[in-house]
């Protein structure tokens, strides 16, 4: 990746589930967004937001980057590929 502040992670779907899965972005460790169905809650509470810095972290560490990325990246979509194809045929 062309980006050198931007780290591009995936988390393999075999993890074991160590936090809560919610979605949401952080930003600057002074505010966090968390979208739900019906609504979009802005966190500012610090103790809040240490809560979702752990989270994060606990994904980071987690997650595949780079090469181990890609390789996952690829492997999904060669399984989409042959599923495709069995349909197809």
């Amino acid at each position: 990746m062309s980006l050198p502040r931007v780290v591009l992670g995936i988390v393999p779907t075999q993890s074991d589930y160590l936090v809560p899965q919610s979605n949401f972005c952080m930003f600057d460790r002074k505010k966090v967004l968390v979208e739900t169905i019906t609504a979009e809650l802005t966190i500012t509470q610090p103790r809040e937001l240490a809560l979702y810095e752990k989270t994060f972290r606990t994904l980071a560490d987690q997650a595949a980057i780079g090469k181990a990325a890609r390789g996952l990246v690829r492997k999904s979509i060669e399984a989409r590929c042959e599923k495709s194809e069995k349909h197809d045929a």
